[in-house]
Order: C-alpha cells, then sequence, then structure tokens
C-alpha cells in the first residue's frame, strides 16, 4: 500500500465516513443501569454497538458481538495477532454546550458531540483505516484487529467479559485513546469510596447535598438544601441561593474536565462547600470541613497520599462524586498515583487520614499502573510513523494520569486519538476536526500494517 495510494482512498470515501461517524455520535452511548437482553449497558450503548457492528458487515470484517458487552473486527489470516482496542462508551453530556450533544453537527470544519475525541472518533478512524487495508490490498504477516469495547468510562466489565469469552491475545498493540507519539507509561488508578455516618442534628443543619456524575470527571454542577429561614448572605463566585419549601438550596457551577487534569476544571462541590463553610452549622464540624479541605487538594495532600516519581510525575486527586443524605456522607476520590508506586503504599499513607476524621474506606476500584520501555522496537515502529505521517519531530513519547484499555493485555500502549487544536474529553463542546479524523485514518492504517508485518 503506497502512501498516494492511502491518502487517495481516504478523499474518496470522507463523505462516507462522516455520515457514518454521525450515526455513531447520535447514538446517546452513556451507561444506564437497566440491563437489557443484548445490552448489558442500556439502549444507548446498544445502539453504538449496532452501528459499529452494521459497519463492520458492511466493509467485510468479520464483525463479532460478545453479548454486547464488546465486539471485534479482524482482517487477515495470520497465525498471529496485532490488535488496537478502543471504545463507544461515553461520559455524559454535562452542561453549558454550544450545540447539542449528540446531534453531531458540523461546524466551521469540526464535528461537535459528546464522544468525538473519546473515543468514537478514533473508533471510527481505526475501522476505516481496517477497511482501507482491505481494500486496497495490503499484504498482512500477521491479523489485525479491533477489539471495542462499551464500558471504558465506567467500570470495564466489557473488557472482563471480552477477555473471559476470546483467550487469544494479541503479540503487541495500541489503545488509540490518548495523546501522540505514544503513552509508554499510565500511572495507577484507584477510586476511593470514603464514607462517614453523621449523627443529624437539631436546628439549622444541611438537608441533602451531592455533586457530581462520574469519578473520572469535575463536577460541574452540586446543590445543598440548608432548613434556613433566611437566605445567607455569602455566595460565593459560581453559586446561587434558590428559596425552597424547605429552606434554601445552593446551586452551585462550575467546569467539567477529565480527572486525570482537575486542574483544567473548577469543582462545583468545592464552591458548594465554600457557600457552606460561613453558616457555621453542625455539619461543618462533622464532615463539612474535612470534605471541602480535600476536595481542595489535587495533589492528594490533604489526604496524606501525595507522592511523586521521576517517570510519570506527581498523584492527581479529583473529587468526583459526593452525595449526603443527612444521615451519611460518601465521597469518591479519583486517584491517579506514580507508576512506581503501589496501591498498598497509598491504602497505609491514607489510613492515618481516615483515623482522625473518622471516615472509612468503604470500597475501592483500582487498576495497576502500566510501564513499557519507550525503546521497544514495536513502540519505535510507531514513532516512526507517526513522524512520517504528521511531520512532528519534536515531540516525544510520555506518560500519563489517564487510563486506557493498554492496561489489559501485554504489550500494548495509548496513542492519539486527536490532534492539537480539537476538543478536550470531557468537557463541553468536545469536537474533532474533519481533517484531524482523516489524518487518523491515514496514522492508524500505516501503525497497523507496520505493526503487523514487524
Amino acid at each position: 500500500m503506497t502512501r498516494d495510494a492511502l491518502i487517495q482512498w481516504i478523499d474518496d470515501h470522507t463523505d462516507e465516513m462522516i455520515r457514518d461517524f454521525q450515526a455513531l455520535l447520535r447514538a446517546e452511548s452513556v451507561r444506564s443501569e437497566e440491563r437489557l437482553p443484548g445490552a448489558p449497558f442500556g439502549k444507548g450503548v446498544r445502539d453504538a454497538l449496532d452501528v459499529t457492528l452494521s459497519m463492520g458487515e458492511r466493509f467485510g470484517l468479520n464483525p463479532r458481538d460478545f453479548d454486547g458487552y464488546a465486539c471485534d473486527l479482524t482482517l487477515g489470516d495470520g497465525a498471529e495477532m496485532v490488535a488496537s482496542l478502543s471504545h463507544i462508551d461515553v461520559v455524559p453530556a454535562g452542561n453549558d454546550w454550544t450545540y447539542p450533544p449528540f446531534g453531531a453537527e458540523i461546524h466551521d470544519g469540526y464535528l461537535y458531540a459528546r464522544g468525538a475525541t473519546d473515543n468514537k472518533g478514533a473508533t471510527l478512524a481505526s475501522i476505516y483505516a481496517l477497511r482501507a487495508l482491505k481494500e486496497l490490498g495490503s499484504p498482512l504477516k500477521r491479523r489485525v484487529r479491533l477489539i471495542i469495547g462499551c464500558d471504558e468510562e465506567s467500570r470495564w466489565e466489557c473488557m472482563q467479559h471480552y477477555l473471559q469469552k476470546e483467550p487469544e491475545r494479541p503479540v503487541w498493540g495500541v489503545s488509540p485513546d490518548a495523546g501522540w507519539p505514544f503513552i509508554y507509561g499510565e500511572k495507577g488508578i484507584a477510586n476511593l469510596y470514603l464514607t462517614k455516618a453523621v449523627e443529624p442534628s437539631d436546628g439549622v443543619r444541611v438537608l441533602w447535598a451531592r455533586g457530581g456524575e462520574r469519578h473520572n470527571m469535575v463536577p460541574d454542577r452540586a446543590e445543598a438544601l440548608v432548613n434556613l429561614a433566611l437566605q445567607p448572605p455569602y455566595a460565593p463566585e459560581g453559586v446561587e441561593w434558590v428559596s425552597d419549601p424547605a429552606g434554601w438550596r445552593a446551586v452551585a457551577k462550575g467546569k467539567s474536565s477529565h480527572g486525570s487534569h482537575p486542574e483544567g476544571g473548577i469543582n462545583a462541590v468545592t464552591r458548594l462547600l465554600e457557600a457552606l463553610e460561613p453558616l457555621n452549622l453542625p455539619d461543618n464540624e462533622q464532615w463539612l470541613h474535612t470534605v471541602l479541605e480535600w476536595s481542595r487538594s489535587l495533589d492528594g495532600a490533604a489526604l496524606g497520599i501525595a507522592y511523586s516519581d521521576e517517570a510519570s510525575g506527581a498523584l492527581v486527586s479529583n473529587l468526583g462524586v459526593f452525595e449526603y443524605d443527612g444521615t451519611r456522607v460518601q465521597c469518591v476520590f479519583n486517584i491517579r498515583y506514580p507508576v512506581t508506586w503501589s496501591l498498598e503504599a497509598l491504602q497505609e499513607r491514607l489510613q492515618p487520614t481516615l483515623e482522625r476524621t473518622g471516615f472509612q474506606r468503604s470500597e475501592v476500584r483500582h487498576t495497576p499502573p502500566l510501564y513499557i520501555p519507550p525503546d521497544t522496537p514495536f513502540l519505535q515502529a510507531i514513532l516512526q510513523v507517526y513522524r512520517e505521517e504528521t511531520g512532528d519531530y519534536e515531540s516525544q513519547p510520555t506518560t500519563m494520569g489517564g487510563g486506557t484499555y493498554a492496561r489489559t493485555m501485554p504489550n500494548l500502549v495509548a496513542i492519539g486519538a486527536a490532534f492539537e487544536g480539537d476538543g478536550e474529553a470531557h468537557q463541553a463542546n468536545e469536537r474533532i476536526r474533519i481533517e484531524s479524523l482523516k489524518t487518523l485514518v491515514r496514522c492508524y492504517a500505516r501503525i497497523f500494517e507496520r505493526l503487523a508485518n514487524l
């Protein structure tokens, strides 16, 4: 397959590719807890899976449906396999969109939708890259398989199910869900569920409070109801007091961001607690001061778990979900810890803080860190393709706090899902340039071809 032939093929199929992309983006594939036959994550995710399987069928890529948890598409018949792992589920849309989050509208050369960069764009581009290899007759020593999950943004049940059903593993591969040129290290991820029973007090108190939809997002909205007779005199930036039959309700607005980069957002829960703190309620002493301090501490220092290493930098902490019902407070902290550290060491550091504050660790959901030396031959092959296709000889491989499917099998690394100027994942107005989508197809096709023949 020549580069010129690939470029021409992509140009010839751009309109069709955009139509398929819009169909995929318009499926509201946010996980639902309603489990349906063949749809363990709800109808919206199933709709996106059906769009994906339809493309695999149309393009002759041997699609397989793994009970609605995941699917795969395969090209070639070699004894060995290389793989690309992506996903079609998305985080909730959130607020403050200029265009409908599932409208897949095109404006000034950009497609706007939740999932445009994380991760439907990369999934669509991978499918078209595989189709291009097939239709251009590229010889492949190994099979190329696209493995596409449906629960990456939540609990990874999709990959657990897939790995149980499919025993074959690739010799190496990629997960196009991160940055360029490639990510050779991913921090460990620990979702810490910290809870505390609260003794209801008489008089003025917080009746309930909540904020956040997903642990791996910075909350952009939070609310609390206080049984006050008079409107509180103070409201910090982003907070409004609204009259309620039971008292006064504080409504806080923030800015969403990915949990691995909480500094890029504004945590609405923090703003909410800042509005409640001056009221000097009994709740302040029982839990509010503590949670507020923890939420502000993006390096985990307030939790007692700050740590850093040379390979991947400092630990990152995000209070992603918060809920108080009058008798119990629960916080879910999304922690990204350095690649040379361990969950055991983190929990040992955390324990004195819990004992001092009266909180308990009710649950921990954990994904270990990933590290592959960047001079590994198949990684250098990826780097070479990236440099040739983009002309970028300055950017260097790196590590990150995000977590991708690269952790699920040996010899996988994450690569880019978008380019500079495309929209940020997990934020309002997520977008990707149509030209970026075409470049992704070109990069992925050549990476798949190189890895299959290495």
